[in-house]
């Protein structure tokens, strides 16, 4: 009798857990089912993002599928480093959600550094171009002197510029892609002079050597701006190392205690609110020092 009950628990065993991995499967499937459409969507918004920053902006030749794959790659990555760290599954998708902005971040920082020497390049490419229309040449016959004989990036830009024209597309309209695939008001200021010179004519030289000069002092007021601010984005630098740099204090002093904050799950919440305040003061930090003129 007791072998027959025990026979029967163990079926019941066995179909409660078929009953539980049948449902788990049928939640998975019906989660799979619902969102994969917004999924594909928010993947397709990424993608093409990718590809306007990397094809557009940077004008390399790399697939945003890529870069979608290495963005999964990292975010898994992270996420077991974290969990394994920790021990948290709040900690894995802590680190899960960091692996999914690194792309956009460093595709960010990529394309400030080429936009900052663009911008630096600008007066002398101007240089270049009132030197070829003084000498003779036309406007595309300085464009390709600029696109030849420029360093990078501003002679990759004039160069993609002048192969959209021997494509097919008008002047006018590749400059105007230039203007918005750059996205520079020093810039937008060159072509929208360009245009205007292609629509009523007049002196191009002396019109590039207004703008040469105009620039120069827009940077000479962006240098001094610089200047003025660097104690300010220093200050915000510090608050973003400053509590590692008084929890190693604190370890040092009591190790037991600081521990607890990681261990502890209202040392956890304690660490979060630390970080999303010190995140808030250096962002609100860089807003202050940030003037655009």
């Amino acid at each position: 009798m007791i072998w027959l009950l025990g026979e029967a628990a163990a079926e019941s065993s066995e179909s409660t857990k078929l009953l539980l991995a049948l449902g788990i499967f049928v939640a998975v499937g019906a989660l799979v089912f619902f969102w994969w459409g917004p999924f594909r969507r928010l993947v397709g918004r990424q993608e093409a993002y990718y590809d306007r920053v990397l094809r557009g902006s940077l004008l390399i030749d790399v697939s945003p599928r890529t870069v979608t794959l290495l963005q999964a790659a990292v975010m898994g990555l992270l996420g077991l480093i974290a969990y394994a760290m920790v021990s948290h599954v709040l900690a894995g998708i802590i680190g899960a959600a960091v692996g999914a902005i690194i792309p956009r971040i460093v595709l960010v920082m990529l394309r400030r550094r080429r936009l900052r020497k663009l911008e630096d390049q600008l007066a002398d490419g101007i240089q270049t171009l009132t030197s070829g229309v003084r000498a003779g040449l036309n406007l595309i016959q300085a464009m390709e002197l600029l696109a030849k004989n420029g360093i990078r990036p501003i002679s990759e830009e004039f160069g993609h510029m002048l192969r959209e024209y021997e494509h097919g597309m008008s002047l006018e309209r590749a400059m105007a892609n230039a203007g918005d695939r750059i996205g520079s008001g020093n810039y937008r200021l060159l072509i929208s002079a360009l245009l205007t010179h292609r629509e009523r004519g007049g002196n191009l030289g002396e019109t590039l050597d207004r703008i040469a000069e105009s620039i120069r002092e827009i940077h000479r007021l962006e240098k001094q701006i610089e200047t003025l601010t660097a104690p300010g984005r220093a200050a915000a630098r510090w608050m973003g190392l400053m509590p590692a740099a008084v929890i190693g204090v604190l370890y040092l002093i009591d190790a037991h205690d600081t521990e607890m904050l990681f261990t502890d799950d209202r040392g956890r919440l304690i660490l979060l609110i630390i970080l999303v305040m010190n995140l808030a003061g250096f962002l609100w930090i860089r807003r202050i020092v940030n003037i655009d003129i």
